[in-house]
Formats: structure tokens, C-alpha cells, sequence
């Protein structure tokens, strides 16, 4: 659809190197000829991602929790924070929004549930709100040594303190479905 999207995402990823971002992670997918989607998830939160969704009204920038893409609702109830019609200079623009984006804080609150599990609710204020992205569930082998996490971290794309865990995206389970 426009592959100066997709080109302009290689290039801020290239020029800003975020420490969260696995480039072999980046995902471009969907929906026929009319919609295309590049999906850039956090490498240890299980599918929490940036995604910009192109159409012919031009590219939205949205954070969404992608369990998997065999449908995209998981992209469909996502956050939008920007949308950019394809007018005027709007690869600047876009590019801007990209860099921007890459340092959107993501909230992590931390809760204990039952037999001493862990869950973590990801979250990011849009339009003034805080919108939960997911809930991840980190089993033994996905946690680093750190018994005791603090109750709320912060974290981005761009950077952010060593989280206590790492749940990597489900890469396998979204490209059999791309």
C-alpha cells in the first residue's frame, strides 16, 4: 500500500536503535490490499506493540497486546495516539511521531495472585487515559533473579530500567497467521 511506511520505520529504528526493539521482531502484516500493518512489540513484554496501521486515509499510530494475528482484534481495540493523512510533508511528520513513540512510557503494575504467581498489567495513557495493552503472566523460567519487584516499573521501546522478567513476543504464532 505504501511502502515508504514501512521504509520509514526501518530507517527511525535504524537511526534510534532502541534498546527495547528487536529488529528481526518487527512484523508486517494486513488486511488484503487496502490496509497494511507494522507491528513493533517490546522485547519482554509478550506482545505489547506499536503499531501503525496504514489505509487510505493515511497511517494511525496505535499500542495494542498481540496475543496472536489470526484476527487483528487484538489491533482493533488498541490505543490510537496519532493519526497522520498522507498530505503535505507527512513522512516528516510520521517519522516525528515514530521517534516519539519509541519513548511513550509503558506502565507496569505488578500484582501476586494465588500460589505466588505474578501477573503484570501493561498499560499507556492515551487521549488523557490509561488503556491496559495486557496482562502478562510470567512463568519460572521467563523471570530473572529478582525475588522482590517494585509494585510499578516504567519502561519504553527506547529504554527503561531491566524489568524483572521477560516475556518474549509470540513471533512463531504471528507469522503462521500473518
Amino acid at each position: 500500500m505504501e511502502p515508504v511506511v514501512i521504509e520509514t520505520v526501518g530507517r527511525v529504528l535504524e537511526e534510534l536503535r532502541p534498546e527495547n526493539v528487536d529488529n528481526s521482531a518487527v512484523t508486517v502484516t494486513g488486511e488484503g490490499h487496502e490496509v497494511e500493518m507494522v507491528i513493533v512489540p517490546h522485547r519482554d513484554l509478550g506482545g505489547v506493540s506499536l503499531v501503525l496501521w496504514t489505509d487510505k486515509n493515511g497511517t494511525q499510530l496505535l499500542w495494542a497486546g498481540i496475543g496472536d494475528l489470526s484476527t487483528h482484534d487484538d489491533i482493533d481495540v488498541g490505543a490510537v495516539v496519532t493519526r497522520i493523512p498522507h498530505e503535505g510533508a507527512w513522512v516528516a511528520t510520521l517519522r516525528d511521531a515514530i521517534a516519539a513513540e519509541l519513548g511513550r512510557p509503558i506502565r507496569l503494575n505488578y500484582r501476586r495472585v494465588l500460589l505466588g504467581g505474578r501477573r503484570i498489567d501493561c498499560s499507556v495513557t492515551a487521549a488523557g487515559k490509561e488503556r491496559r495493552l495486557a496482562v502478562l503472566r510470567p512463568q519460572l523460567g521467563q523471570r530473572r533473579n529478582d525475588p522482590r519487584p517494585s509494585d510499578v516499573a516504567i519502561t519504553s521501546l527506547d529504554g527503561g530500567a531491566r524489568l524483572s522478567f521477560s516475556v518474549p513476543p509470540s513471533l512463531e504464532e504471528w507469522r503462521r497467521h500473518k
